[in-house]
């Protein structure tokens, strides 16, 4: 049968878990590189869907008034969830589709070719190969075919592939999902869908060739900033500045930097990439930023170092400060010769990042500043550390 020409993305959530980067904004609207997440996700629908429906709950209007009603090509349709019950109630308020869809969650980057490979059947659901499975959902497949979804088995088999949330579906999925009842923790589960359905049709299981990022906390937050600025460093090897930035002539730009409209790179100031400086963001003299996106109007002191970091719009970090894979959100302010340390985490990191960053990458956590938020001159924070 032909693939979607529709897909369902699920962004009603108020996920307090990545707090506090959505206290004050929908998770989807989480900046990264300059743009939301959720534009990351529809850049991959582009050419494959004309209309997508966005299933909105927490700040709605945010993403509405950020989106509009078109998306490069793509018709945006937005309904409520005026009930958060769970995945299945998100996708039955997106009822009636009477055609067949993708289904997509509103916090994960996921890969083109996923979709595409969803697409190649009626139903499908998409399995992902992990490290440690227990915590996820992992697809029971049997003959090539899904008949269930276990939520987060305690000894999965060692080829168990996990669910990554990528779907094919079509109109005949919301009987069922009226005849799911409430798990445990009270919520319709879109997990119970599978079984249902695989009782009537065959559900194929497409095994994902492609990176996914799940944006479940802070720290995974950045950790998609540093993939989208690795998978940028593919594509680009020399630095761009903007017509109107200013790069002092003693200032050092390496590898993939891209410099915005705007920007000012005063003299020593070193940029190794993969780096984007946004408009109109200063990087003062003697500073150096390494594998950083520093978001539009930020100011980075003189002798600063951040590396692996994202600095947020009109965030401010103190001369000779040094910041290591940290989160400063929107108008943070870390004063002179503060310090935010980082470390390797011993938590097995969910993500699919395709080699484009080493392990040690993936695991390292410094510290998250919420929006707003000042940390006093010669603070030093040690890593995993929220300062609100």
């Amino acid at each position: 049968m032909p693939a979607a020409r529709h897909a369902v993305i699920l962004v009603a959530g108020a996920s307090t878990r990545t707090r506090p980067l959505t206290d004050h904004r929908p998770k989807p609207l989480i900046p990264l590189l300059g743009r939301p997440l959720l534009a990351h996700i529809l850049d991959e629908l582009v050419g494959l869907v004309e209309r997508v429906t966005l299933v909105v709950g927490y700040r709605a209007e945010q993403i509405i008034a950020t989106f509009g009603d078109t998306y490069r090509g793509m018709t945006l349709r937005y309904v409520h969830q005026t009930e958060i019950n769970g995945t299945a109630g998100a996708l039955l308020a997106a009822a009636p589709i009477d055609e067949p869809f993708y289904l997509l969650y509103g916090d994960n980057l996921i890969d083109r070719a996923d979709v595409i490979g969803v697409g190649q059947y009626r139903y499908a659901v998409a399995g992902l190969p992990v490290a440690d499975p227990r915590s996820f959902g992992v697809l029971a497949v049997q003959d090539g075919l899904v008949y269930r979804i276990i939520e987060k088995p305690t000894d999965p088999p060692p080829d168990a592939l996990a669910n990554p949330g990528i779907y094919h579906f079509d109109e005949e999925v919301f009987p069922l999902l009226r005849q799911i009842i409430p798990s445990p923790r009270g919520e319709l589960e879109l997990t119970d869908l599978i079984a249902l359905l695989s009782a009537h049709h065959p559900v194929a299981c497409h095994v994902c060739t492609g990176h996914w990022i799940p944006v479940g906390t802070p720290w995974e937050a950045l950790l998609a900033a540093r993939f989208l600025l690795a998978r940028m460093a593919q594509v680009r090897s020399e630095p761009y500045v903007a017509v109107n930035a200013r790069v002092d002539a003693h200032a050092e730009l390496e590898g993939a930097v891209v410099v915005g409209e705007g920007a000012v790179i005063d003299a020593q100031a070193r940029i190794v990439g993969p780096t984007v400086i946004g408009q109109n963001a200063v990087i003062g003299p003697g500073a150096l930023v390494i594998a950083s996106a520093i978001e539009s109007g930020a100011t980075i002191g003189a002798g600063a170092m951040v590396g692996g970091s994202v600095v947020g719009a009109k965030a401010i970090v103190g001369a000779s400060a040094a910041i290591s894979h940290s989160w400063l959100d929107d108008e943070a302010q870390v004063g002179h010769h503060a310090v935010l340390e980082a470390s390797a985490t011993a938590t097995q990191p969910a993500a699919v990042v395709n080699n484009l960053l080493t392990p040690a990458d993936v695991r390292t956590r410094g510290v998250i500043i919420a929006a707003k938020a000042v940390v006093a001159p010669q603070t030093v924070l040690p890593p995993e550390s929220i300062v609100r």
